[in-house]
């Protein structure tokens, strides 16, 4: 190698140092809330360029902070940075098109950006084609398909994938049904704190599905799973203080459950919240909806 050779490759070195402290940089401001200098600093990367900082600039836009909310402008900016090959962004730019944001709603190119980044290792984007693929959205249903993309990212320990997983075990889907399975992969996801799979393993213990039956532990996972606003495992659990008890502590508790599930527009919380409102007197009615906005926090 050349004198010249080695100088240009020294301050090339240099460029791309001085661009990674920069873009970290950028982080530290999005960590301490400060999104307008986060912007600052990731657009000038991002105009020079640079395809992480470009997938960020695309994040604030989308999230709408620093800036006003603009969806169209995230989908500019992720596409500059997709079709640089980079997978965050391709991943990003697939959920925009299946979910019509930004541009108009088009299944068949989100599985394209999905797959070009699931190529690349993307545990999100393998999970978000399996899914595609379970439903047969943007490609042709193939269940088998499916199940080996939830494998690949469910062995990255994607907790998603995981839960997926363990559903098409559970159905025998794609895969021959074994509940056992389906409940190994429901406790791992759930370990990982996916609040879906708490709920799906806590079926699993509550009718001794794949696992001995243990109501007692099918309630710790029911809370878990509530509390981080499974609207599925906060009926379950209103259910379940509903079927433990005639006390007004149960019933109250039942109802706040129920009360929340409903007012995020779950048709059953609401018929099971209508229904028990009558054996409830006016105090123990609002005593539980003021109940209902401590439970996400608590420690019942």
């Amino acid at each position: 190698m050349n004198r010249h050779a080695i100088a240009s490759f020294m301050l090339l070195s240099l460029v791309l140092l001085s661009g990674c402290a920069k873009f970290e940089s950028g982080l530290g401001f999005y960590d301490k809330g400060d999104y307008e200098g986060a912007l600052k600093v990731w657009r000038l990367l991002g105009d020079h360029g640079d395809a992480r900082s470009q997938n960020f600039v695309g994040v604030l836009y989308e999230q709408g902070k620093g800036v006003a909310e603009n969806d169209v402008e995230a989908v500019a900016w992720f596409k500059r940075a997709a079709v640089q090959g980079f997978p965050p962004a391709q991943n990003n730019l697939g959920l925009m098109y299946l979910t019509g944001a930004g541009v108009p709603l088009d299944a068949q190119s989100a599985a394209r950006w999905f797959r070009a980044a699931a190529e690349q290792g993307h545990l999100d984007a393998m999970n978000n084609l399996g899914v595609m693929y379970d439903q047969g959205e943007g490609v042709a249903e193939d269940d088998v398909e499916a199940v080996a993309l939830f494998r690949r990212a469910a062995s990255g320990d994607h907790p998603r994938a995981l839960n997926n997983l363990g559903r098409m075990h559970d159905k025998g889907e794609g895969v021959p049904q074994d509940f056992v399975k389906a409940a190994e992969f429901f406790k791992k996801a759930a370990q990982l704190g996916d609040r879906e799979a708490q709920n799906n393993f806590a079926v699993m213990l509550d009718n001794g599905r794949g696992v001995p039956a243990d109501p007692v532990a099918a309630m710790v996972w029911f809370r878990k799973a509530a509390r981080q606003g499974d609207g599925a495992a906060q009926v379950n659990l209103g259910k379940k203080y509903l079927a433990a008890t005639d006390s007004p502590e149960h019933a109250a508790l039942a109802y706040a459950w129920f009360n929340l599930a409903a007012s995020s527009g779950d048709a059953q919380a609401a018929a099971l919240k209508q229904e028990l409102s009558v054996r409830l007197s006016r105090d123990e009615i609002q005593r539980a909806q003021r109940m209902s906005s401590s439970l996400l926090s608590s420690n019942e």
